[in-house]
């Protein structure tokens, strides 16, 4: 991928010993498809989306919402579990919150570049909005995986 010129004056220039580069190179040394499996790989060009995707609207009369139209959820069984899955997670942040160890897993979710680049351009993820990436990547990725962090796959948690 090409990256766009910065506009004259915008940014200092680089350190000595730096190199600059107008392109960006898909990482030979990571393969993708052995990584993460064929799974991952169904998430090209937007093809799959998490069977259980909802969002929490708080202090809405009906704050349950399926995240691909926003509509509210109604069936008591999914809310009953989804508020299930909430007050878990919550719970599990609570006990580390305001916290170094909570501080030191959130650092240890951060992913490498060189595995973003790798999976940019073997899923195409150019020009997907972040909110893309969540409903089409992320979500349908963990959801098998009991709803863990991304950064959390076993195909993932080498390049965190």
């Amino acid at each position: 991928a090409v990256l766009a010129a910065e506009p004259a004056g915008a940014a200092e220039l680089a350190p000595a010993g730096t190199h600059p580069m107008d392109a960006l190179t898909e990482p030979a040394h990571i393969d993708v498809a052995a990584v993460l499996g064929p799974s991952i790989l169904q998430c090209r060009g937007k093809g799959q989306v998490a069977v259980n995707s909802y969002e929490y609207w708080g202090g809405d009369d009906q704050p349950w919402r399926r995240s691909v139209d926003k509509a509210p959820v109604t069936d008591p069984d999914v809310i009953t579990s989804e508020t299930q899955h909430k007050a878990a997670a919550e719970a599990e942040d609570r006990a580390t919150k305001d916290s170094p160890a909570h501080a030191a897993m959130l650092r240890g979710c951060g992913l490498r570049v060189d595995f973003l680049l790798a999976l940019t351009f073997a899923l195409d993820l150019w020009g997907w909005y972040t909110w893309e990436v969540v409903q089409h990547l992320v979500k349908p990725a963990t959801e098998g995986e009991g709803r863990c962090r991304f950064a959390e796959l076993p195909g993932v948690r080498p390049f965190a």
